[in-house]
């Protein structure tokens, strides 16, 4: 009997979403590359659900530690991730002008990433900044760069300088393209960021 009731609660637990999750809103259009030069946008994205976070690859401080914990999600999300719908990790360089994919391809390469999960993306710096300070809700600061969306931004021409401030979190997003929870990168953050990718996985939200 205790074994049944304990087969009851595992059930009822994975047929509840995650408490965190929320509804915090849809991504803007955006249009980026891969680290293959393959175009992504938000169209290509709906029907997956994908864990984000925000890099560059000469970062050598905060960085690093980033991509490590991508690689220890991946780990966590490979066994069940590439069986049924899709589900993708993502790393978004804030420093597009010197992360070309050739870049972030060999970036990935000595991180371990399997870009059958996780893939590396780069692009315009303004599509960039636009999809991940009024998109993604996430701070991305540099001492020569107005705030994002101020009436006197200017293209930029030099690469990101190391000082730049950015989110070392993960965002997660459905398969509508909206986002519904913010994650640490420890150990707890990433177990329950995986968690909740394969609840909305299995629990596709409706349109």
């Amino acid at each position: 009997m205790r074994r049944f009731l304990g087969a009851v609660a595992a059930v009822a637990a994975c047929s509840s979403p995650p408490a965190e999750l929320d509804d915090l809103g849809p991504l803007p259009p955006f249009a980026l590359v891969d680290q293959a030069g393959k175009p992504v946008t938000d169209q290509s994205m709906r029907g997956v659900v994908w864990a984000a976070n925000f890099l560059f690859t000469s970062c050598p401080t905060a960085c690093p530690p980033l991509a490590t914990a991508t690689a220890e999600l991946q780990r966590q999300v490979a066994p069940w991730a590439q069986d049924g719908p899709p589900v993708r990790l993502v790393s978004i360089s804030v420093d597009p002008m010197t992360d070309t994919p050739e870049v972030l391809t060999a970036f990935g390469r000595k991180h371990g990433a399997d870009h059958r999960l996780w893939s590396l993306w780069t692009g315009n710096y303004e599509t960039m900044e636009r999809v991940v300070v009024r998109g993604f809700l996430q701070p991305l600061l540099r001492p020569d760069r107005p705030v994002a969306g101020a009436e006197d931004a200017t293209i930029l021409t030099q690469p990101t300088p190391l000082d730049t401030a950015h989110s070392l979190r993960f965002v997660l997003v459905d398969q509508r393209g909206h986002l519904r929870a913010l994650y640490d990168k420890d150990p707890q953050g990433l177990r329950k960021l995986a968690a909740a990718m394969r609840w909305l996985r299995d629990h596709p939200p409706e349109e």
